[in-house]
């Protein structure tokens, strides 16, 4: 991850000594009779939103995702000590985290938490085009900048998000306020775009908040105005209806394309596209899945946030705060969130809300 220009700056190598978190132990045992003892869960809790020598942010910090293996951490803050050159003018800006090294990397132009892929060499985030907001994606190992939405500068692009190598992006577009918004994917190695969403040309049923299999194969989106949400295949052409049949949103589908996670009016709820399963979480929120989707991020109504399995039931805490579709790594091994909460790790005195990676071994 080295060599970035033109959109991104602030290079800082960390110093050695990163604050990490206390460590805990935790022993699981069997659900049944004579069960044999889980071995013991080495958990620890990392400040992420801090300068690459471990000073801490003088600004709030929150909207944190992360790529499959842990390793990037993409945030937004407004925290002006970040990076050494600081920031240009006052605002909120997007950062991205590597946890190897230590870099701390700003990308100025992003108006969003950058999108990652799966090796963090690709962001996908919102920007101001030559008169709207636009979708673009930077190649964060060279520095360079494409716009992929929207390509006539009239139009709006934005909630992009991106496939496992960077190479499908799909997001919401806008045209004329005359039309409705659809659901368009971009194909970084063609130059291509596809609408992927369906519906009638009726400006009251505009799609929204697409969410993209880390293949790019399939992507779901919601209908605001039936209240319906949907999974395109791309192979296939086929348009299935994924929710339970009341008004639902979408809050993030599986890398593996399996396991989608919706909000509803009387909770969240998990369905398996596969198999048809659906599972209810009344009285909580899912906030995000694993990759596999086995894996859910929820959050109750103290903000209590927990690991749950999707089979099985089993539940770990987690932290205490907010957190995002794309929080949680591979197999759940890890999650990021934010709070404000001062006794996370040792040291947090600036009063803000901060990054966390939470992680278990």
């Amino acid at each position: 991850m080295s060599g970035r220009a033109v959109t991104v700056s602030g290079r800082a190598k960390a110093a050695s000594g990163v604050s990490l978190g206390t460590a805990l132990l935790l022993a699981f045992t069997g659900t049944t009779a004579g069960a044999a003892q889980h071995a013991p869960r080495t958990e620890r809790v990392e400040r992420v939103s801090t300068a690459a020598d471990g000073t801490q942010g003088d600004g709030a910090s929150s909207a944190a995702v992360t790529t499959p293996n842990g390793r990037y951490i993409a945030f937004r803050s407004s925290a002006t000590n970040l990076v050494p050159e600081g920031i240009s003018r006052p605002g909120t800006y997007s950062y991205i985290r590597d946890l190897t090294t230590g870099e701390v990397t700003k990308i100025e132009q992003a108006l969003s938490t950058p999108r990652l892929s799966a090796d963090g060499r690709w962001a996908t985030y919102t920007d101001w085009g030559s008169r709207n907001i636009n979708v673009f994606l930077s190649d964060l190992s060279t520095g360079t900048r494409i716009r992929v939405g929207a390509p006539d500068g009239r139009d709006t692009a934005s909630s992009p998000t991106i496939s496992e190598d960077g190479r499908y992006i799909a997001y919401r577009w806008l045209g004329h306020p005359e039309f409705p918004t659809r659901i368009d994917l971009y194909d970084r190695l063609t130059g291509t775009r596809e609408t992927v969403s369906a519906g009638p040309q009726d400006s009251s049923r505009d799609m929204d908040r697409p969410s993209i299999s880390g293949d790019g194969r399939r992507v779901a989106y919601q209908d605001n105005g039936t209240g319906d949400v949907w999974v395109a295949d791309r192979a296939t052409g086929a348009q299935t209806e994924a929710d339970d049949g009341t008004p639902s949103t979408v809050v993030q589908l599986s890398a593996n394309g399996r396991f989608l996670a919706m909000d509803s009016a009387d909770g969240s709820y998990v369905r398996d596209l596969r198999t048809g399963r659906v599972q209810h979480f009344p009285g909580i929120r899912v906030l995000a899945v694993s990759p596999d989707g086995r894996r859910l991020l929820t959050r109750d109504a103290d903000a209590n946030l927990t690991l749950r399995g999707l089979y099985g039931g089993r539940e770990i805490p987690v932290g205490h705060g907010s957190a995002t579709a794309g929080s949680v790594s591979a197999h759940g091994r890890s999650v990021v969130y934010s709070t404000v909460d001062a006794d996370v790790v040792p040291g947090d005195t600036n009063g803000m809300y901060d990054v966390f990676q939470w992680r278990s071994s």
